[in-house]
């Protein structure tokens, strides 16, 4: 993060290695629960989860202002190159195979007989 993200989290008074600490722990712990693809074959638990409770509270809420944050500057660094990035990610996990096919219409059965 840089320039007026740093200059709003330091009004909310995160530091910036807390929030991205935060928001790693906390964006791993969520892929991990939705059970999106992993390129490699080991799904290792998140560190999140290794943390007290009490620690899992403060990531989720500190991540929880670091999203508010950035959705109120705009969303910054969301751009298509990043779009591009996302959607080979996504062509290399169905090449893999770890996403199967998406099954068109024609190999759908009929809702009803």
């Amino acid at each position: 993060m840089k320039g007026a993200a740093n200059a709003a989290l330091a009004s909310a008074f995160i530091p910036c290695c807390a929030a991205s600490l935060s928001a790693l722990l906390i964006r791993e712990a969520v892929e991990h629960d939705a059970g999106w693809p992993q390129l490699s074959r080991s799904r290792a638990t998140p560190a999140l989860y290794d943390l007290t409770d009490d620690a899992q509270r403060i990531a989720r809420s500190m991540a929880a202002q670091v999203y508010a944050l950035w959705e109120a500057a705009g969303r910054p660094y969301l751009n298509s190159a990043r779009f591009k990035d996302a959607y080979r990610f996504l062509v290399a996990c169905v090449r893999k195979g770890t996403i199967p096919h998406v099954l068109n219409i024609g190999h759908v059965p009929p809702l009803y007989p």
